[in-house]
């Protein structure tokens, strides 16, 4: 059997890292991509080798350079992608007023511009799979929920999700499918240092008609689906994953 290969940005912890474990699972060599933590990285490739192989691919997203060099990485090992998976991202939760200039253009570039030049950096080793897919992952603050803190993460993740739309039909001649998923509030590092009382936690829990938050290993289930010949016709859609917190 002909090997698989997937690349997922911001794999050494949180949602990226169980996206990379999933699809080791799946029967994927995986790329770990990571900026600068050694050690997750490294213990995402342990835990990884578990599964299937994995290599690692270090990379400053947000610095075009490093970017391309993250592929230059990867062409070492092989010349093609089956699956791409944008995951990195971040947020200050800063109210609009208290934002930066320079804040409001890093989280622009860390949670859009990347994914896009990372995915046209992406696109002449996917064109190589025989059945390639592109996972871009937004938030369920880039549609149609807006809560006080997402002045400038909202929008560039409103972003990702036309970007997504973009791609699906600009790439369909290749028979690349593209589509993004939006996890609502998950249970992550990031998101710890936004939200760190946990009686929060435990009252955003209640409020969530499924009784909880998200965990990485949700996402991870829906993205596995969705590079899967059981989602072949699937293309250019947005899945939430939040539990149904958009309902209340």
């Amino acid at each position: 059997m002909k090997e698989k290969f997937a690349l997922v940005t911001g794999s050494g912890r949180g949602i990226g890292k169980a996206v990379a474990v999933q699809l080791a699972k799946d029967g994927f060599t995986i790329f770990v991509h990571f900026r600068q933590n050694d050690k997750k990285a490294g213990e995402t490739a342990q835990e990884i080798e578990k599964y299937s192989k994995a290599y690692l691919a270090k990379g400053e997203l947000t610095d075009d350079k490093q970017r391309q060099n993250i592929f230059k990485q990867i062409q070492k090992v092989t010349d093609s992608l089956d699956v791409l998976v944008n995951s990195a991202g971040f947020d200050y939760g800063y109210l609009i007023e208290d934002y930066t200039l320079e804040q409001v253009e890093y989280l622009t570039d860390i949670n859009l511009v990347q994914k896009i030049m990372m995915t046209k950096y992406a696109l002449p080793f996917l064109k190589k799979s025989g059945s390639p897919a592109i996972i871009n992952i937004s938030s369920r603050m880039g549609k149609e929920k807006t809560i006080r803190g997402i002045g400038a993460y909202g929008p560039a993740e409103a972003g990702v999700i036309k970007f997504t739309q973009c791609c699906a039909l600009e790439f369909s001649e290749y028979k690349i499918r593209v589509n993004c998923v939006a996890p609502g509030l998950t249970d992550t590092e990031m998101s710890r240092s936004i939200t760190t009382d946990q009686k929060v936690w435990d009252a955003l829990a209640k409020t969530n008609p499924s009784g909880r938050v998200g965990q990485p290993q949700d996402i991870a289930n829906v993205v596995s689906f969705l590079v899967s010949e059981k989602a072949n016709y699937i293309n250019g859609e947005t899945i939430g994953v939040n539990g149904g917190s958009n309902l209340v």
